[in-house]
Formats: structure tokens, sequence, C-alpha cells
């Protein structure tokens, strides 16, 4: 942090911000930010005249199913998909443990069913995950976040769901005794 940084609120010191500071970096092989071993996914697509309607119809079962997609991948720590700016846009924000290219071929890999369900005949020229086109469109629309944070920025999904199921056989052991 720069020595002469002045906080945003005249009640907390810089040395004290200096302490959690997040150091970002952009990805090396695709857009958005990374801290430690996270990185964000951006991507704000123009809709289809008529393809607000389509999603909102569609919103229900993907929202029952998301869970069920996101973790056949594995990395997802939290995606969120809304329609924004009156139903002109649609917004798909994501955090993950990877690189931008693994989580990409992992989604294409396992949650295109998922993600062409709320896609298709919504985004205007959304060529479904499984086209040689896919990428292209993603590199068109994805955008990086101009202010991002991730808590426990080391911690993957994975070391997330050990350090859950640990902490459970543990508080088990102890209430057993």
């Amino acid at each position: 942090m720069q020595q002469d940084y002045v906080p945003i609120s005249p009640d907390v010191t810089a040395e004290e911000i200096g302490k959690w500071t997040q150091p970002t970096r952009r990805q090396t092989d695709g857009v958005g930010l990374r801290v430690g071993n996270k990185a964000e996914f951006t991507l704000v697509a123009p809709v289809k005249p008529g393809g607000a309607e389509i999603f909102r119809e569609r919103v229900k079962k993907a929202q029952v199913e998301a869970a069920y997609w996101e973790g056949k991948l594995g990395t997802v720590h939290d995606l969120r998909v809304a329609l924004i700016n009156d139903g002109t846009q649609i917004l798909f924000a994501a955090s993950y443990s990877d690189e931008f290219k693994p989580y990409v071929v992992d989604v294409i890999n396992f949650a295109t069913p998922w993600i062409d369900h709320m896609f298709t005949d919504v985004a205007e020229g959304y060529p479904g995950l499984r086209s040689p086109d896919a990428l292209a469109y993603i590199a068109k629309h994805q955008v990086e976040a101009s202010v991002w944070y991730a808590s426990n920025e080391q911690a993957t999904v994975r070391d997330i769901a050990r350090g859950q199921k640990a902490l459970t056989s543990l508080n088990e052991l102890l209430d057993a005794t």
C-alpha cells in the first residue's frame, strides 16, 4: 500500500487497512480478477426480444437444479444469474477456485444443459456451450469486476468442504463424550 494512503473513513488508519488489503491480479488466461486461489467471472449479455419472459419461465427449474450442476464442477464458491436493466441484459457472475480456462472447460463439460437452459433463446447471439463459437461469445460479453473481495482467499471449495467434514466429525466426537 502507498505510504501516503488516506482511507475512506477518518476513523480508520492506513495501517489497519493495510492489514486487510487483498492484492488482486488479472487472470493469466482470461478476463477477470484473482485473489489468492479464487477468481471472479462476470458476463453481461443483451437479452433477445421475448428472452426475459423465457428466462422468467425457466428460473424456478434453474434454481432447483443449481446445486446439482454447480456441485458437479466442485470449484464454484457462489454464482448469480439475473436479468438486469429492465430485462434488457442478463448477468452471470461467479467466483471459483481455479484458473480461467480450466473453469470454462469444466463448465462446458459438466454444466452445459443447465447453462443452456438459462441462456438459449434468452441471450442474444448465445450459440450454446458446446458450439465452437461459445468461447468467442464468452470473451465478447465478459467484463472484469472493478471491485471484488473474496473471504478466505486461499481456501478452495474442496478445502472448505474438507474443513466442514472435519468440524462435523470433531463435534460428533465431542458430543459423544
